[in-house]
Parts: C-alpha cells; structure tokens; sequence
C-alpha cells in the first residue's frame, strides 16, 4: 500500500506534513497514528518509505515515477547511492584487512624469539634464557593492540 507512495516532504511539525496527511488519508486514522505509522515504516529493518536525499523527500520503497526518463534517472541516482555504499565498504574491509596483517606481524615478531630455536648451542636447555624471562617494556602487548583497535569498528 505505501511502497509505491509518491514522494512527499515530512516537517517537524506534524500538521504540516505532507507524508503524514497522506499517511492518515489513506489508513483513515487520526494524526498519532499516522506518527506511529510513519515511524514503523521508515525504520531501517522495514524500509517501506524511504529518505530520497537528493530530493529531501520520503517515498514509498518501490515507487518509480510514470514518465520513462523521470524513471530512468531515479533508477541511476539509486544506483550511484550503491555504488559509493560499495567504495566504502571496500574500503572499510581493506582497513581492517590491512590492521589483521599488522596484527600478524606483530605477533610473529613476539613469538620469533620464544621459538627456542634462536638459542645458542652450548647454553644449557633447563636454564632459561634471557629471552624467556619476561621482560619489563614500554612496547604495549596483544592484547592492548586489540583493544586499542576494537573500538573504532565496532563505532561504525
């Protein structure tokens, strides 16, 4: 029924919009449940209106305009709006896959010399070595890499 609603402006002001008059017209309700209505379905896990950015107006999810060229147009903006989506996904998925690989580094770099096979030859193989025992340094652990990483994903 409003997938195929035709764009209309939506104000702060709930009698003047456009989108809830309509909303109300053609459920037959009064104006709270239009509100109501409106918000269910501009919700993004429901996309049955959605926000045209380019024209700032909502418009029913599979509404095309009647004239070919109109329809053609609106069919390529949409279009474009996925492909930038795509360029920052990728992008999005490059960042991280290049943090994985410096994680990777990193803990091949640790785990080099706790390996054993760096020792030297006539050390003893019950006595730990230096490199064995912890050592105090200002270089932050795994774990820290981790959580300093973490958070600026899971904002996104």
């Amino acid at each position: 029924m409003f997938s195929q609603m035709p764009p209309k402006r939506h104000d702060l002001d709930p009698s003047k919009s456009e989108v809830l008059a309509y909303i109300g017209q053609e459920m037959g309700c009064d104006l709270a449940a239009a509100i109501r209505a409106f918000n269910s379905m501009r919700h993004p896990k429901c996309r049955v209106l959605v926000f045209d950015k380019i024209e700032r107006q909502w418009k029913g999810c599979e509404f095309r305009p009647s004239d070919a060229e109109t329809s053609e147009l609106s069919i390529i903006r949409e279009h474009r709006a996925f492909e930038r989506q795509l360029a920052v996904l990728k992008s999005t998925v490059r960042r991280l896959h290049d943090d994985v690989e410096d994680l990777k580094r990193k803990v091949a770099k640790r785990t080099k010399g706790k390996r054993g096979d760096d020792r030297k030859v006539d050390e003893p193989a019950n006595e730990p070595s230096a490199e064995d025992q912890p050592a105090e340094s200002n270089e932050p652990s795994l774990a820290d890499e981790f959580a300093r990483l973490l958070p600026q994903y899971s904002q996104k």
